[in-house]
């Protein structure tokens, strides 16, 4: 058998074995009629193969076992897909002294791409009781926070009657422009 039949008989294998019963409900169909996998630890869109799925979800299970095992609270959010790391933090944010859960939230927060889908969560892990709180910035951020002046004007960029709520802000006018539009 040559290599493209080789690779042919693959993915027919793929496509023929059955999804895991746990990725299953997870299984969408977009407007435009394709497969998505949108699982807390498989994210296929579109949706690629059922084999590819399975040995996904099987190793970041094991990974995810791992790392709770070694207390690698860090490690078990990352292990999560982007949009379910909320989820994921607060599922060990009381495991995690007040250093650590400010580093680590403030790391999941400048990876979030959609804010405003855990807004109630959100709100309620920035206004957590820890100490610490000065730990979601970095270095240069701290600088520039030190640097600015008593009184700032800060823009939000939304559109009037969508995510006005919001929690991210800029002092970039123009920033706050481009998501405007």
């Amino acid at each position: 058998m040559n290599q493209l039949e080789e690779f042919a008989k693959q993915v027919l294998a793929e496509h023929t074995e059955p999804l895991h019963p746990d990725l299953v409900p997870y299984m969408e169909i977009s407007d435009g009629g394709w497969a998505m996998l949108r699982h807390p630890l498989v994210y296929q869109v579109p949706f690629f193969s059922n084999g590819t799925a399975n040995a996904i979800y099987a190793q970041k299970q094991k990974e995810i076992k791992d790392a709770l095992g070694s207390w690698n609270y860090a490690k078990f959010v990352w292990l999560h897909e982007r949009p379910y790391r909320v989820e994921a933090f607060k599922k060990i944010a009381k495991n995690l002294g007040d250093v650590s859960y400010w580093q680590l939230l403030s790391q999941i927060w400048v990876d979030t791409e959609n804010q405003y889908a855990y807004l109630k969560d959100w709100k309620k892990l920035l206004t957590a009781d820890r100490m610490w709180r000065n730990e979601m910035m970095n270095e240069e951020d701290a600088e520039l926070f030190r640097s600015l002046p008593e009184e700032v004007t800060i823009y939000r960029g939304c559109q009037k009657g969508l995510n006005e709520k919001g929690l991210s802000w800029t002092l970039d006018k123009s920033n706050a422009e481009f998501f405007a539009n």
